[in-house]
């Protein structure tokens, strides 16, 4: 069997290579995302595993299907930026890793609100000023004073809520398939409108379909109490960020924790061009003390990695040798 993948860092690498041995297959690796142009790289392999911002489109899957590579193995959730219709039109198979640690996503998301809350930019960026007297004087909030909102509680929502209810905080929810057999302390609301109305800080875990596309817009945003705050480590295109900055602006936001960022493929390429990032809602958000931006890494730690690279070679194997993978996606 022979794999190719796709977008490998130094982590996965180790993983990669690691797996190679141990089932017993060819392994060839690069760390430039999968398009068209360079295809060529997988020409006999069984399938391809990969992870990027960057698109899934027809002239890819066209060459795909033409170097009779039937299966793209995702190291990732998401699916927003994959052309299913044409994934379909050559009968290229998808897959993709549904849960891989939810665990290091909920601490992600809980240590961007503490550092929201206490004002570590802002205080960090007065120290460097030489301005300790003005840090010494910022006054932060205590998360088990707080009440979160948890826009979606799959596996990253739910472990998210438990981690911030165990700390103390209130926790209110919204999904459009509430668990049946949610503990008490985990409060749904019938509507994203009511929860929004009701917290003080808010955390996204849904996917970004197109029907979620701008799940907090402007009029959504203007329905969260004065001061409150707002963490994405979901999918970028779930704010509206025009709004976002506007609100923060505005002082009604308190403060936001972007890790997944709606204009994040305009800066993936601006980096993989050699250029800094110049995007101008990047920018005007990077410039705010209140704000912090990580870059799309909340999943990343290494028994996440570990878990991305085990589960999609697992679902390659299946698809060979069953014909069908454990986590299709269509």
């Amino acid at each position: 069997m022979k794999i190719t993948a796709f977008g490998v860092n130094k982590e996965e690498k180790y993983y990669f290579e690691k797996l190679a041995q141990t089932k017993n297959f060819e392994l060839v690796q690069t760390p430039e995302w999968v398009t068209a142009d360079n295809i060529e790289l997988a020409a006999g392999s069984d399938a391809i595993s990969t992870m990027q911002t960057g698109a899934y489109d027809e002239p890819l899957f066209k060459k795909m299907a033409d170097l009779q590579i039937p299966l793209l193995a995702l190291r990732n959730v998401g699916t927003d930026n994959i052309d299913f219709a044409a994934a379909r039109k050559y009968n290229i198979q998808i897959s993709n890793v549904p849960s891989y640690s939810p665990a290091t996503i909920a601490e992600f998301v809980v240590m961007t609100m503490l550092r929201l809350l206490r004002k570590t930019k802002e205080m960090d960026r007065a120290i460097e000023a030489g301005q300790l007297v003005s840090a010494q004087k910022m006054t932060g909030r205590t998360l088990r004073d707080e009440t979160v909102g948890v826009i979606g509680t799959g596996h990253i929502g739910f472990t998210t809520a438990e981690l911030l209810h165990n700390m103390g905080a209130k926790i209110i929810a919204f999904d459009a398939f509430p668990k049946k057999d949610a503990p008490d302390w985990l409060q749904y609301v019938d509507s994203l409108e009511d929860l929004l109305k009701q917290v003080s800080l808010v955390t996204l875990h849904v996917p970004g379909l197109k029907e979620n596309d701008h799940l907090l817009n402007a009029d959504r945003l203007a329905l969260l109490p004065q001061d409150a705050i707002v963490v994405n480590t979901g999918r970028g295109n779930l704010i509206d960020t025009d709004a976002l900055i506007a609100e923060l602006q505005t002082k009604h936001l308190a403060g936001a924790g972007i890790d997944t960022f709606e204009y994040e493929a305009d800066i993936e390429r601006e980096i993989q061009s050699g250029e800094q990032p110049q995007e101008s809602h990047y920018l005007a958000l990077q410039e705010m003390d209140n704000v912090i931006i990580t870059p799309h890494i909340a999943y990343h730690s290494m028994k996440a990695v570990e878990n991305m690279v085990g589960i999609s070679v697992d679902n390659i194997f299946s698809y060979v040798e069953q014909g069908t993978t454990i986590n299709p996606v269509k």
